[in-house]
């Protein structure tokens, strides 16, 4: 898969997804703690995988046993796990809009982790992020401490979600991909239930429909969205990969106006704007930066 075009339409795809999903995630809370919903639903992407791994002839029981692909999945597992569960802490405090745009913060923290990587860019990519900072401080000004709270906890979390696509668009290109999701998951999963057994008391949901959200979210969040997003970074250059992901925060909104009624206000939307500029700007000079020979 070689097309810009194409590339980009599959990143747009994937951004939508993770946008709609977090109407399932917050919802899903009424029933489940958030370390036990990220290992439901963790565990359910691993499951959907498991048909596609049995059809797939390049699949083989030497990748299952692979060691530096099980290095590599637990590397990317434990930082999926962190960032999940600070998102799904910060879903607790604040709103969707609210956690989804400070989520899309990780457009500006992979140029700083790009930086130490050999990419080197000009001052409008700080100028960007200036820009996106100061948008944070509006969206979380004008809040209670409770959303404040929240808002914190989810910007920490961008930080690991930015981590976490450096390390997949550095890496996992070398291995087999499907598997390597699949074992990100099922070590997402397994953290998750760890904290979950010593922190949470809802760890199983008491109705059946409280089953519903983490399904959802699992199968189409999780095994489809986070399954695309490791084997299309290997055809993505990786800034303007997370320009586009981070366009979640706009559809994130949009499904908090659409399905819980959440709205912001004018501070809030300045703010959400001005994320949006600052992440753009930072982006500006993605056909010039170059990487430093090592």
């Amino acid at each position: 898969m070689k097309k810009p075009i194409l590339v980009n339409f599959v990143l747009l795809f994937i951004a939508v997804i993770w946008g709609v999903g977090f109407v399932p995630q917050k919802l899903g809370m009424q029933y489940l703690g958030p370390a036990a919903f990220n290992a439901l639903r963790f565990a359910l992407g691993a499951l959907t995988l498991v048909p596609v791994m049995l059809l797939m002839k390049s699949v083989s029981r030497s990748d299952f046993i692979n060691q530096p692909t099980l290095v590599m999945a637990f590397l990317l597992g434990s930082l999926l796990f962190g960032g999940a569960l600070l998102q799904q802490i910060g879903l607790q405090y604040t709103s969707i809009a609210n956690v989804s745009f400070i989520t899309g913060l990780y457009v500006i923290v992979v140029p700083l982790i790009g930086y130490f990587l050999g990419y080197r860019y000009g001052l409008i990519v700080w100028g960007g992020g200036i820009i996106a900072v100061a948008g944070l401080y509006l969206m979380t000004s004008g809040g209670d401490m409770g959303s404040v709270k929240g808002d914190l906890i989810a910007m920490v979390g961008a930080v690991l979600w930015a981590m976490h696509l450096m390390l997949i668009a550095e890496k996992a290109a070398k291995f087999n991909q499907i598997v390597l999701s699949f074992f990100q998951f099922v070590f997402c999963a397994l953290l998750s239930l760890v904290v979950a057994a010593l922190y949470e008391s809802k760890i199983l949901p008491t109705e059946v429909r409280g089953y519903l959200w983490p399904l959802v979210n699992g199968i189409v969040v999780v095994g489809a969205a986070y399954t695309l997003q490791v084997i299309i970074m290997d055809h993505a250059e990786p800034f303007s990969a997370a320009l586009i992901l981070s366009l979640e925060a706009v559809f994130g909104a949009i499904a908090g106006y659409l399905w819980l009624s959440e709205q912001l206000g004018l501070a809030a939307l300045v703010g959400a704007a001005m994320m949006l500029l600052g992440c753009l700007l930072a982006q500006v000079p993605s056909t010039t930066k170059k990487r430093l020979e090592r």
